[in-house]
């Protein structure tokens, strides 16, 4: 019921207000590999200093079924107060099945391994949604190794198309909820929920796409990007934004982003926290 009833607040009260990835397009039919690289640096951080990101995606579509993959690895030197730098990698598998044109279930696993941090690592992340037409619901159970996390997400797209112009876009929200997050010292500094709403816009001008994406209201341990990216560490983030250019060259697609976000660091009370990410994207259709 708690789940239900927020879901329900949501949809009555969502306005215009790590961001997420847009999509650039559909691919029925064809198959497709994509790379990214991504420079991470933190302002005002106890604990890191500057990442790099590394990325890849397989992803194959048809008129039923849609799967992705994507696997990813990050290096972030850290400040001499923490033991070793880190390093992590993620895999995360989505799978769609497109059940009419109007309705779609998704299933989503995700593995996390963390060399540092021991309450994340070798973390399980399980979702399931559901879509009819431009509304979408997502359940995600995060399982760590001292608590669990659980997401509701709820999404109502929007698309305008106009001569040789295309506007899409999403109001988002994610409610969070933390238990058993007393039981150690990682989570005890945490509040049980948490509660964030999103605005995404997308324009696409022959083969030049636009994006942007914000968020307010905070959030911890949050499941982005449609289930393919998670925020596994103990950072409580209230506000983020993206903006995003790229362009198709036939078979490839190039995508540069800037993401800022601002976030509290929560076992050591760090506030105050500019996390700035510059990310380069190019993907192959095949």
């Amino acid at each position: 019921m708690r789940v239900l009833s927020v879901v329900v607040f949501l949809m009555m009260n969502v306005s215009i207000v790590e961001a997420e990835i847009p999509d650039h397009h559909a691919h029925v039919g064809s198959s497709e590999v994509q790379f990214n690289y991504e420079f991470l640096e933190f302002k005002n951080s106890k604990q890191k200093e500057d990442g790099r990101r590394y990325g890849m995606t397989l992803d194959h579509q048809d008129t039923q079924h849609h799967f992705q993959l994507y696997m990813e690895h990050t290096d972030t030197k850290t400040k001499p107060v923490m033991p070793k730098d880190l390093s992590v990698n993620k895999y995360a598998f989505k799978y769609q099945y497109s059940m009419s044109k109007k309705e779609t279930l998704s299933f989503i696993y995700m593995n996390i391994d963390d060399n540092l941090i021991a309450a994340v690592d070798g973390t399980n992340i399980y979702g399931l949604g559901y879509s009819y037409k431009s509304l979408s619901l997502m359940q995600y159970v995060s399982d760590y190794r001292d608590f669990n996390v659980y997401q509701s997400d709820v999404k109502w797209g929007m698309k305008k198309e106009f001569d040789t112009f295309t506007l899409k876009g999403a109001v988002m929200g994610k409610y969070i909820h933390l238990q058993d997050r007393l039981g150690n010292v990682y989570t005890q500094k945490t509040k049980q929920d948490y509660f964030t709403l999103g605005l995404k816009v997308h324009a696409e001008y022959e083969d030049w796409h636009i994006g942007a994406v914000g968020y307010v209201g905070e959030r911890i341990f949050a499941v982005m990007n449609e289930g393919l990216r998670v925020q596994h560490h103990a950072m409580a983030f209230e506000k983020s934004y993206m903006f995003s250019v790229g362009r198709a060259f036939d078979d490839v697609f190039v995508n540069l982003r800037y993401i800022k976000q601002f976030a509290t660091e929560v076992p050591i009370g760090n506030e105050d926290v500019e996390v700035s990410n510059i990310a380069v994207n190019v993907s192959y259709s095949f």
